[in-house]
């Protein structure tokens, strides 16, 4: 049985890539307009549009009319403000956001006091409009124009207005050739005399429950946080759509019925007479091909599609591109085990032993920065401390001699007294006031306080030789109604914050390329906060998902030491727990380039043995499933044992990388999901089939494993090594791993990185 399962894979593998060549020389990627018919093709994904009597009538189609899913195309709310006037922001807010800092479950929390006195801003808004591509009698459509100017990319704009011509919106649609995606954008202009208010907006409402009801997310959703990538396909996921949304954080919504756009409870745009706004883009992406059994699981079209076509087009068209040669994987990160207790003694003795062990980048975390003597750890200055550190530009200047890039954590609170004694009209913080420790929030949805905080951070970068920021701290969930400011209302003031946000990054990296920013879950929204998304990523190096979480560091804020008391063989179970779960945290976001994010933290503090050397390598594994970043903890409490193999395993990580560039890969297709009841093990190859295989063992399943490798091409041989055992195992065609062939041998909670390379 097994035999033929394994000759129908082979088969079927084969048969794919035929069938895939003869359909890609016949896919089109054209534009066509007849009338009222607008036929949009890209590769496989058709969208037909017919404009008629009830509205527009849309389908999205794969493969010709094999599949006909219905779409509503747009649909929004237009209300009118009364009196007829710019709604008034706050210029006095006497009280506002308390925080504090506890820890819960193991988890960094936030606990928020509420005391806000009347935020009326006296509009009220009337004589509510829905506009909607399903009703004829509330729009028009007026034109429409074809752009081929961009190589590779062709654009349809559809041009329409309200039926009392006061809202006129136009509807963007781009694909790109070669790959099956369409990519769709609105802008909505106020074109009469009354301010208006646009809300409920929706993008698009894909209606494919009965022909695709398997339903997968591919970006978590948490904390009533929509997911950003959602994958809709057939019973057995060999068809479907991946629709994914570059709307930020809270705002969003993408649900599992096929509603894409803004979240009514955190959106809404206010418009003057003669402005506009222009949304999000969302992305439709088709796939199409065969489900079959693999050695060990299934592996399925969609699947495949996610790690190979969609990663490949998400790179080349949507995110931000990076340079390679910035990764600062591993990373030490101080805030685990030395929190805010950091000076440039301490720091000193940690530094060394991070360059000993063979870390690309030391970044100090809270602690560092001198935010005066009314303000705590959550403060920033752009100074240092001169208590703790006399010089940082040298002390960074020997972190880089010992072969490290120096980092630096920031954060949008800036000293309260400072601040209000500035005296700025409209001020740099926002109203309704947010305070944490002694400091303010600084107002992302204004210009101004936002260029003072990315000047600031270019600052720090030239005056201490910093590289690499971690930006952290929650403001923008408590909204910003200053008058002056950009916002005309709290709901404006989430999008309009967030965006404020992206633009302070892309303001950083314009100035300064070179340096790395990080930004973490909680300045995207509140702590612990949302999940990583497309958005993110397309003006941040990389995103420190969340949650911070302190699986077996014990007194999480605390060195180690010997009056901790506590059991050694509950914190290894603990170290174990935190591996599963970043490797659940990142498998939640394998729609997304995973070396783009940060997983915090595999934990670097030994309490008389609880780190062993097999839980190091499981966590160098762990990590390894996108990029090794970040590891936290007590670096003195280390074992020379300790240090030995974290500097072995990352120099052997070092070795790969540069080999095969095993941290901008991720295979998961065809292989079973993260586990620590039985295997689970994933691909770190390049195109060419070269790179590595983690593997890693749980409590449970067989003492020995055929390991399947799918991702390997059939025709081409490979040489085939264990560099954990040191074990050669041999020459293998491409064709044998794909068939599991390899056998594997572990013990329980054991682990293995296989390197796969070229038959010498």
């Amino acid at each position: 049985m097994k035999c033929n399962t394994l000759v129908q894979f082979c088969v079927c593998w084969s048969v794919c890539l035929i069938l895939c060549a003869c359909s890609a020389s016949r896919e089109q990627w054209m534009v066509a307009c007849d009338d009222n018919a607008f036929d949009i093709r890209s590769g496989m994904l058709y969208q037909k549009m017919m404009l008629n009597e009830s509205g527009i009538q849309s389908e999205l189609l794969i493969r010709g009319n094999a599949v006909k899913v219905p779409v509503n195309e747009f649909s929004f709310v237009v209300r009118k403000a009364f009196p007829n006037e710019r709604p008034r922001g706050l210029t006095r807010f006497e009280t506002g956001v308390e925080q504090n800092e506890p820890l819960n479950n193991q988890t960094d929390a936030v606990d928020v006091s509420l005391k806000q006195t009347d935020a009326s801003q006296a509009v009220e808004w009337t004589d509510s409009v829905m506009v909607c591509s399903r009703k004829a009698n509330s729009f028009h459509i007026v034109s429409h124009q074809i752009d081929k100017t961009e190589k590779d990319k062709i654009r349809l704009t559809l041009a329409g207005e309200t039926a009392e011509k006061a809202i006129v919106f136009e509807i963007v649609y781009e694909i790109y050739k070669g790959y099956p995606a369409i990519r769709k954008r609105m802008t909505i202009r106020n074109e009469g005399k009354h301010w208006l208010k646009i809300d409920h907006l929706l993008m698009a409402h894909i209606q494919s429950d009965r022909l695709f009801p398997e339903i997968t997310h591919l970006t978590p959703s948490v904390r009533g946080l929509d997911p950003s990538i959602v994958a809709f396909a057939n019973t057995d996921a060999s068809r479907g759509l991946i629709v994914a949304s570059e709307i930020p954080s809270m705002p969003r919504k993408l649900t599992d019925d096929g509603q894409v756009g803004y979240q009514p409870d955190y959106f809404e745009w206010i418009l003057g007479p003669g402005e506009s706004f222009e949304s999000e883009p969302m992305i439709v992406y088709a796939f199409d091909g065969e489900t079959y059994a693999t050695a060990s699981a299934l592996s399925t079209a969609r699947d495949r599609c996610v790690e190979d076509g969609f990663r490949r087009y998400l790179k080349q068209h949507i995110l931000m591109p990076v340079d390679t040669t910035k990764t600062v994987a591993p990373l030490f990160c101080t805030w685990t085990n030395y929190a805010a207790s950091i000076d440039e003694n301490n720091m000193r003795v940690a530094a060394d032993i991070a360059a000993r062990i063979g870390f690309k980048c030391f970044q100090l975390d809270a602690g560092w920065s001198d935010a005066g003597p009314s303000a705590g750890w959550a403060t920033m200055s752009v100074n240092p401390d001169t208590d703790k550190f006399k010089d940082l530009k040298a002390f960074n200047a020997d972190l880089i001699k010992k072969g490290m890039k120096a980092g630096l954590w920031t954060s949008v609170y800036y000293n309260e007294l400072e601040l209000i004694r500035q005296n700025e009209s409209p001020p740099l913080y926002s109203i309704p006031l947010v305070k944490k420790q002694g400091g303010l929030g600084l107002a992302m949805a204004y210009e101004k306080a936002r260029n003072k905080y990315a000047d600031d951070v270019i600052f720090m970068s030239r005056a201490y030789d910093a590289t690499y920021f971690k930006q952290d701290q929650s403001v923008i969930c408590y909204g910003d109604i200053t008058e002056g400011h950009e916002s005309r209302s709290l709901k404006e003031s989430y999008l309009r914050g967030l965006r404020g946000l992206f633009a302070s990054q892309d303001r950083i990296l314009a100035a300064a390329p070179d340096i790395f920013l990080q930004l973490s879950h909680e300045i995207y929204w509140k702590t612990p906060g949302p999940a990583g998304d497309v958005a993110i990523l397309q003006h941040v190096d990389v995103y420190h998902t969340l949650v911070n979480e302190y699986w077996g560091a014990g007194k999480q804020r605390q060195r180690v030491d010997a009056s901790w008391n506590m059991n050694k063989d509950s914190l290894s179970r603990k170290l174990i727990e935190g591996c599963l779960r970043a490797r659940d945290i990142w498998y939640t976001h394998r729609g997304l380039p995973l070396e783009r994010f940060e997983v915090f933290g595999a934990v670097t503090a030994n309490y008389e043995g609880s780190l062993t050397v097999n839980i190091q390598d499981r966590q160098v594994c762990s990590w390894l499933m996108g990029a090794p970043s970040s590891f936290a903890g007590d670096l003195e409490s280390l074992t020379a044992e300790n240090i030995e193999r974290y500097r072995s395993r990352f120099a052997m990580l070092k070795t790969l990388q540069q080999r095969y560039g095993i941290y901008e890969h991720y295979q998961f297709s065809g292989v079973p999901s993260p586990t620590d009841d039985d295997w689970h093990w994933w691909g770190k190859l390049n195109d060419e089939g070269y790179g590595a295989v983690v593997v890693l063992r749980g409590d449970g399943g067989e003492e020995v494993r055929k390991i399947n490798v799918p991702w390997v091409l059939p025709d081409r041989k490979y040489s085939v090594k264990g560099l954990f055992s040191g074990q050669t195992f041999g020459d293998f065609t491409g064709k044998q791993l794909q068939e599991g062939v390899l056998e594997l041998s572990l013990n329980h909670f054991g682990q293995e990185i296989i390197e796969i390379s070229k038959k010498k």
